[in-house]
């Protein structure tokens, strides 16, 4: 077998190499032949393998692939273009997207993939330019992510960055510039319906009636939606001598939200550059990248209160206060206006979205750099010894200004500055008084690596071997944590810091256990192939982990033996006019998952009132923490053992390829939240391996390449993934683990064996209640009224409560799938791109969690009971806040993600190489039955909680979501 390491790959261009004449085509493209594509290097980890030499489940992508989509970071480009790899986007500015490979397999523990650039493991590759890529590869299945032991278990994203190449010095420009505007909103009621609607209720329920004669028809979307903008500039550098090889870029993204004020700025540097010492047997290999993050976060929770607030509370009032939900009961104005005797109230309970987006001021910058040095030595003829040693550095600072006096004076229209200065006067002390507030939050977080292994690879006649064996160390932490609040600072930003306030102090220690983890690692991978017809390949990892060295699963062993049969290599098949490649693959693997909750002594804060003193200074409160013991359970890593199988083809001259996959991954002992059971009301819950989790599924992808005689070159490929996610069992004695709560006792999902992760547990809506005597002979709620939406008792006991709940799907998605196509005709060229998910359901919390005086969705109101036969499936003008299925939907969705078209002036201007001009609409529609903003919905992430994403939480639940945002723009791609 010919030896393929990572150098090789990222210095050569096997397409360029072979066509010097056509600079337009690069590795990956679409239209290469299958000999090329075959040959290609797949990075699996410590090494590369040609794709037809591949035992196990990997998918790739190139860098056309991952600049296609104008995105933050590079894996938004990918949904839907790899099979078996499910890309959740958001549209948030600098927002990151949920990966999840095969499915999932955690309730607690993190589901994100393990990322590796360049051979150096990081948290995320949100920093990277997507212009600097050349290539992803995921490592899907057990027998490949073995190679990275406890830390597989989620799939490994395996990112190779571009290098310079042997050739001319090569200038890239690339630019692009565009519009982004939110699709498929929620249309909400106007003025009358919301009238209608609110008087209705009130003669259900008793009180004041709103007068039909209303000042306001406020559209809160429209008043607080802009038109977002997308910015990038990237410029590039590269070449190569006899003896080095170097490579450039710098790129600046800018992008404006659909928010007012929500704004995301990036800037990244990155220099690669290869050395070649003593007639190459000594090779070194530098990565270094810099990248600067500016952000303008606002509170997205601003879509929650436009969904609710009345429209008939303007923006501002005609005196320029901000206006408010205030009710005048006496003569059902919608005003904060009463005379002596008038009485006034409030419609609801929210606020005015666009004064919170006025005084929400908070900045976010973050620095991260990052980068890793290597070094080869060829010690003989098929033997090298490779040493690589690289960190990450990560600051990030926050600062959140209050201006709490502006904030009260707003609060109501009538107050004034000389109210807040007599109570201030009264209450010197109270932080409530303070003109304003700063908070600020400094976080400082490396890592490191050093990693030391030996590669054999040799060919001895028709027997192929390639050996790697290493060791690894690895360690990462929090060097620096503080997160205090000031008051009384200067409102200019320049003077936003703590040394600036003229008020109190009140500092925060941290709460959490930051000791750093360390890991140490052992590992080796053995590949055999005879005559390019059988493969075997067997990896082993031996992982130490810090984080479980209180008890003695401190190692653990992560093994996977995979093989492989090139069928077409077989005399049978050599000669065949239709079948020009087909291979069998299989294996199996034990993966980890250390990134879990794990039981430690629990830190509850109190005000200490003694004379000791934080480091800010005296005269403050001291924070200090009160150590309460948690039971010692023996917490490890999750254990994931997974079998696969798979076909790889190419037929018809390898004009049509694919592959299809199965696969059973079963994570053997999942982690859950234990009720403890005790008297004391300071005991914590606690965690333990309490559940064994499956997912099954498979994978097809196909694609068709061909050129007819006049020139049109077209691609059409597709790929489907279909998973099912089930809890197998759970420990004996377990009660179950619910979630997913409304906020007001109220709970949608529970766990429990034979159902999937995330399974909604809820009363089943069978109808709506027509008269009460319906009612009085029926079991029901004590609350039921007519027009109540009506829950069938499933256990026939005559009493509706929780043993009525049944479970009613989940919203992991079964299926999703994806869709692209390129055309190439003499200068011009087009791609589309598609992608869709279903078989799930999206809880919609937002139009079910709705309090009284409320706005609802112009469906909500013509769909409506307004009386005895009016409707069987819609309740009245009432509020309803019981979790139930009338408010869970079908999360089903497809969108054109990308349409792009492009013209390449080559050979037009001497100097210039390629030039190429294109226009691109992404976000172009969605097809969707869901009511909400979106049924695209990431994981949750909420702030200060490691362990997002929870089944348990409100994933899968519409509070507010982010909606999808369309955007159209023009770039430019010169390369000289």
């Amino acid at each position: 077998m010919k030896k393929y390491f990572l150098p090789l790959f990222i210095l050569g261009s096997f397409c360029v190499n072979a066509q010097v004449t056509n600079d337009s085509i690069q590795i990956g493209d679409p239209f290469e032949s299958d000999s090329i594509i075959l040959d290609q290097a797949v990075v699996v980890g410590y090494g590369t393998v040609k794709k037809s030499d591949l035992t196990s489940a990997v998918s790739s992508a190139n860098a056309k692939d991952i600049t296609q989509i104008a995105s933050t970071t590079a894996m938004q480009s990918l949904q839907g273009k790899l099979a078996g790899v499910n890309i959740i986007n958001t549209d948030t500015p600098g927002g990151t997207p949920t990966v999840l490979v095969r499915g999932m397999g955690t309730a607690l523990g993190g589901k994100a993939p393990l990322y590796v650039v360049d051979g150096l493991i990081v948290p995320n590759i949100n920093n990277i330019n997507p212009n600097d890529i050349e290539k992803i590869d995921v490592l899907k299945d057990a027998a490949s992510s073995a190679i990275y032991g406890v830390r597989g278990a989620n799939g490994v994203v395996v990112v190779t960055t571009k290098r310079g190449k042997t050739g001319k010095i090569r200038v890239n420009y690339d630019s692009y510039i565009g519009v982004r505007n939110t699709m498929n909103m929620v249309d909400m009621a106007d003025a009358n319906q919301y009238i209608t609607y609110f008087n209705e209720q009130r003669k259900a329920t008793g009180g004041s009636l709103i007068s039909t004669n209303q000042k306001y028809n406020t559209n809160w979307f429209d008043e607080m939606l802009t038109t977002g903008q997308l910015i990038s500039n990237n410029v590039s550098l590269a070449g190569a001598g006899e003896n080095i090889n170097y490579m450039f870029s710098i790129n600046n993204f800018e992008e404006k939200g659909i928010l007012e004020g929500n704004n995301f700025k990036r800037t990244t540097v990155r220099s690669n550059n290869d050395y070649k010492l003593f007639d190459g047997i000594l090779k070194i290999k530098q990565n270094v990248s810099a990248t600067f993050s500016r952000e303008n976060p606002k509170p997205y929770g601003a879509f929650d209160v436009a969904y609710r607030q009345s429209p008939l509370v303007p923006v501002k009032y005609d005196n320029g206060r901000w206006g408010l939900p205030i009710f005048n009961t006496t003569t059902g104005e919608v005003t904060y206006v009463a005379k002596p005797g008038e009485v006034t109230s409030n419609l609801n309970s929210h606020g005015n979205p666009m004064s919170t987006l006025y005084y929400d001021n908070q900045k976010a910058n973050s620095t991260t750099l990052q980068g890793n040095i290597e070094a080869e030595l060829k010690l003989t003829k098929g033997l090298t010894v490779t040493s690589r040693a690289g960190g990450t550095k990560y600051w990030y600072k926050y600062r959140e200004f209050n201006p709490i006096k502006e904030r009260w004076i707003a609060g109501n229209p009538i107050r004034t500055a000389a109210e807040f200065e007599g109570l201030k006067a009264k209450n010197p002390a109270s932080s409530t008084y303070m003109n304003n507030s700063l908070n600020l939050n400094n976080v400082e977080t490396f890592r490191w690596s050093w990693e030391n292994f030996v590669t054999f690879d040799r060919k001895f006649g028709d027997h192929s071997f390639n050996v790697v064996a290493g060791v690894s160390a690895e360690k990462m932490g929090i060097g620096q944590y503080s997160d205090i609040t000031v008051y009384d600072v200067p409102d200019k930003e320049q003077y936003w810091s703590a040394h600036h306030a003229s008020g109190q102090y009140k500092a925060a220690m941290d709460q959490n256990n930051y000791t750093p983890i360390a890991y140490a690692s052992y590992f080796a991978r053995l590949q055999y192939n005879y005559a390019n017809k059988y493969y075997v390949s067997g990896i082993i990892r031996r992982d130490g982990s810090s984080q479980f060295k209180q008890n003695e699963k401190y190692w653990g062993t992560f093994p996977s033996v995979s093989a492989a049969w090139n069928i077409s290599n077989e005399e049978f098949l050599k000669d065949s006019n239709v079948i020009s490649f087909l291979k069998l693959r299989g294996g199996w693997g034990r993966l980890g998952n250390a990134d879990v909750p794990y039981n430690y002594t629990t830190i509850t804060t109190s005000t200490g009132s003694d004379n000791a003193n934080y480091v800010f200074g005296p005269g403050q409160d001291l924070i200090y923490g009160a150590y309460i013991g948690s039971p010692a359970y023996d917490i490890s890593w999750e254990i994931v053992d997974e079998w696969s199988a798979g076909l790889d083809f190419e037929l018809l001259k390898g004009k049509l390829s694919g592959s299809l996959d199965y696969y059973n991954k079963t994570t053997k002992n999942a982690i859950l939240n234990i009720k403890q059971i005790g008297s004391s009301p300071y005991e914590k819950d606690f965690y333990d391996h309490a559940a064994k989790v499956v997912n099954q599924g498979f994978e097809i992808a196909l694609n068709y390449r061909n050129e007819t005689a006049g020139g049109l070159r077209y691609s059409i490929g597709g790929n489907f993934n279909y998973n099912e996610n089930e809890v197998k069992s759970v420990k004996e004695g377990y009660s179950g683990m619910t979630g997913g709560s409304l906020g007001n006792g109220q709970i949608a999902k529970r766990l429990e064996a034979g159902q999937p992760l995330g399974s909604f547990w809820l009363y089943e809506v069978e109808g709506v209640w027509q008269t009460q005597d319906e009612i009085n002979n029926n079991a029901h709620l004590s609350s039921a009224r007519p027009g109540h939406l009506r829950y069938k008792d499933q256990n026939g006991d005559g009493v509706i409560d929780d043993r009525d709940k049944k479970f009613m799907g989940s919203y992991i998605p079964k299926y999703n799938y994806g869709i692209n196509v390129s055309l190439e005709y003499k200068n011009f060229d087009l791609t589309i791109s598609g992608y869709g998910a279903g078989g799930n359901k999206i809880y919609n919390g937002i139009k079910n969690t709705r309090l009284g005086g409320e706005n609802i969705t112009v469906d909500m109101f013509n769909d409506r009971w307004t009386g005895a036969g009016s409707t069987n499936s819609h309740p009245g003008a009432e509020r309803d806040q019981v979790a139930s299925s009338y408010y869970l939907e079908k999360g089903n969705y497809f969108k054109l993600s990308n349409m792009t078209i492009g013209y390449n002036f080559r050979d037009k201007i001497d100097f210039i190489r390629n030039l190429r001009l294109y226009v691109s609409a992404q976000n172009v529609f969605m097809i969707t039955k869901y009511s909400g903003f979106t049924p695209e919905l990431t994981l949750d992430n909420v702030k200060g909680k490691r362990y997002d994403g929870s089944p348990y939480g409100t994933t899968g639940m519409d509070f507010s979501a982010y909606p999808n945002v369309r955007t159209f723009l023009v770039g430019l791609n010169v390369e000289f």
